[in-house]
């Protein structure tokens, strides 16, 4: 009796879903994945058969790769780490209809993925938003196993007797995958990134050291210059600001219009249209600070957040989420009462920035950035900043 054998084609109908709110719109609903089975006779496979079952694995894999296509290099390479040791499996099968007069049979699973553990958010806050995401969706978090509810077709065509299946109800699945995957080396430094990659991290280039004073050539020492005397009020024209810790020297100056003080720092400036919005970070007293303020373009400012010079970490939290168009969107947020600012920036120069005000949760305002925009909102230097994660999503539209 003839082996079977396998052969076809592969081609998408693309579809949008609306997902999680990092994830506002997905392509690839229904991946279809056309294939023939030779010398096999013409009855339709069952559900749990294991072509069948290989090929709902081929078209997960396909609608995956993807949509981890279209991202940045820097999350290919973040969610690559999770997913290339890691496999979906499909599991508790079963045959939700049969059609006697088609033989189309119409199959449930549960796709299954064991996630490594560190993978796992050990912040309740984190997981409570995850489940209140993806469970209504019909995908869930069951220790460090993800799973998914799908829904699957499987009949053979009419003319040439070809088996065509249909997966659906995947995406889910795998957007917890993919935030799983980011969340694991989210704010993580490079060397711990390559640590969990298992990759050669980068030898450290021995400096050569410096001569102490006394080892310098008198020669190659200038004279000093002779101090003259600024007057008592009036600072040297040509002083530069000593750039607080988190930022780096030698970035390039600033030249989009801002609202902090000459000792300051910004993060942060735009013009909303009728206002001027700016984040500025600098020190006092020790302590690495964060001020937001806004004032309307010609007037003074109207609100200043903290104002009673409370450490950044006291008084500002972080974010990041995916946008619309699937690049970074950084976030700094802060609660004044019932509420809730954020300050958010797409990756680039030219992505999306502006200022979003919640009311006791819900969105009454954004602020978005019309002109002289700039941002240098970086997670990483956030989290040495000390700052928390804010679990709760930043409401674009």
């Amino acid at each position: 009796m003839p082996k079977c054998s396998l052969r076809g084609t592969n081609s998408y109908n693309q579809q949008e879903e609306k997902m999680n709110p990092k994830r506002t719109t997905a392509m690839t609903l229904a991946a279809t994945s056309v294939v023939l089975l030779a010398a096999c006779g013409d009855k339709v496979p069952s559900c749990a058969d294991p072509a069948t079952v290989s090929l709902v694995q081929q078209i997960y894999q396909q609608s995956f790769d993807k949509e981890h296509a279209s991202m940045s290099p820097e999350r290919q390479r973040s969610v690559q780490i999770t997913s290339k040791n890691t496999k979906v499996n499909v599991e508790s099968i079963t045959t939700a209809r049969s059609d006697e007069s088609t033989g189309k049979k119409t199959c449930s699973a549960v796709l299954t993925a064991v996630m490594p553990q560190d993978a796992i958010p050990t912040d309740q806050r984190m997981l409570n938003h995850l489940r209140g995401t993806y469970e209504p969706q019909g995908a869930a978090l069951d220790g460090n196993t993800v799973k998914g509810n799908v829904t699957y077709t499987v009949q053979r065509t009419e003319d040439s007797k070809e088996i065509l299946v249909k997966l659906t109800g995947h995406l889910a699945f795998m957007g917890l995958f993919h935030d799983l995957a980011m969340l694991r080396v989210f704010d993580k430094s490079e060397a711990e990134i390559a640590k969990i990659a298992g990759e050669a991290q980068p030898a450290t280039e021995a400096k050569p050291a410096e001569p102490t004073p006394a080892e310098v050539s008198p020669v190659a020492q200038p004279a000093p210059a002779a101090a003259v005397p600024a007057p008592a009020n009036t600072a040297p024209a040509a002083a530069p600001v000593t750039p607080p810790a988190n930022v780096t020297a030698a970035a390039p100056a600033v030249t989009v219009p801002h609202l902090c003080t000459a000792a300051e720092t910004p993060i942060f400036a735009c013009s909303t249209g009728k206002k001027r919005a700016s984040v500025c970070t600098g020190r006092a007293g020790g302590n690495e600070q964060l001020t937001y303020r806004i004032a309307p373009l010609e007037g003074a400012v109207e609100m200043e957040y903290p104002s009673g010079g409370s450490a950044a970490a006291s008084a500002f939290q972080r974010g990041s989420q995916l946008g619309q168009d699937g690049t970074a969107v950084n976030f700094l947020s802060f609660d004044k009462g019932n509420y809730r600012y954020v300050v958010y920036a797409g990756d680039g120069d030219n992505g999306r920035k502006g200022v979003v005000v919640e009311q006791s949760g819900k969105r009454i305002a954004d602020l978005r950035c019309q002109s002289d925009a700039m941002s240098r909102i970086d997670p990483a230097q956030l989290q040495k900043m000390g700052l928390s994660i804010d679990s709760r999503t930043l409401p674009l539209q």
